[in-house]
């Protein structure tokens, strides 16, 4: 289902029938479509009227939010991925050798060589599945890292592809992170990770946490900041 924004722009729209919700809200999606969440028995023909009224205010924030960008486009123009505390240039290699992509690091371990076969039918699918590797095993030895350095413990840990949250803790002490954080500066990652393992002290957000997260990361404010004044454009690398 598409809403026609303009002569020639069509928005896909996803309804989400909620049980127990009783108005509709409308939201925009990381991949910039359309999110309207209903009642359980709201008809697409009431959802679409909704939207129609909504038009204005859809109009105005197309102009403002980022576009979704491919995982190649990204890095093309940002050849950077951080990983246990560094900074990597990174290179994309498609190799006629292999059947698997890999990763391997070059030039004195400054360079992130990404490599994905030739044959591979997907390569967008292949590269991003890559680099969620990547990140499954750079943020684990980071995490690992700054838990021992505090004396924290975490139950297990978990890489993922949430589309607006950088990262949780449960109850239980399980920590998720999003494989995007290894698009972020070394430091603006530290932050992440440092805010959830301060929710193994703290499950909440309230003035303990943030005195805990202070004493943590003192630079916490700022990278705060910085953090938000990126999120709309990270999190939209990988959604097409």
């Amino acid at each position: 289902m598409h809403f026609p924004l303009s002569d020639n722009q069509q928005i896909p729209i996803e309804i989400r029938r909620r049980k127990g919700t009783r108005n509709l809200r409308m939201t925009l999606g990381h991949q910039n479509q359309i999110l309207v969440s209903v009642p359980w028995r709201c008809s697409d023909r009431e959802a679409l009227k909704f939207v129609e009224k909504q038009r204005e205010w859809l109009v105005a924030q197309y102009t403002k939010v980022p576009p979704a960008r491919t995982l190649s486009d990204w890095l093309a123009e940002h050849p950077r991925i951080s990983g246990s505390g560094d900074q990597f240039f990174v290179s994309i290699a498609r190799v006629a050798d292999r059947v698997r992509a890999d990763y391997i690091f070059d030039a004195g371990g400054s360079e992130l060589i990404l490599r994905v076969p030739e044959t591979v039918d997907d390569f967008e699918a292949s590269l991003l599945q890559l680099v969620r590797r990547f990140a499954k095993d750079a943020l684990g030895c980071r995490i690992a890292y700054h838990a021992k350095r505090l004396e924290l413990k975490y139950s297990k840990l978990s890489v993922r592809d949430q589309s607006s949250r950088w990262g949780s803790c449960s109850s239980s002490g399980g920590i998720s992170l999003n494989w995007h954080l290894v698009l972020l500066e070394p430091a603006l990652q530290d932050y992440v990770i440092l805010h959830e393992l301060a929710h193994l002290t703290e499950m909440n957000h309230s003035k303990h946490f943030w005195a805990l997260l202070d004493s943590y990361d003192p630079a916490r404010k700022a990278h705060e900041a910085q953090i938000d004044q990126i999120t709309a454009e990270l999190m939209r690398v990988g959604r097409m």
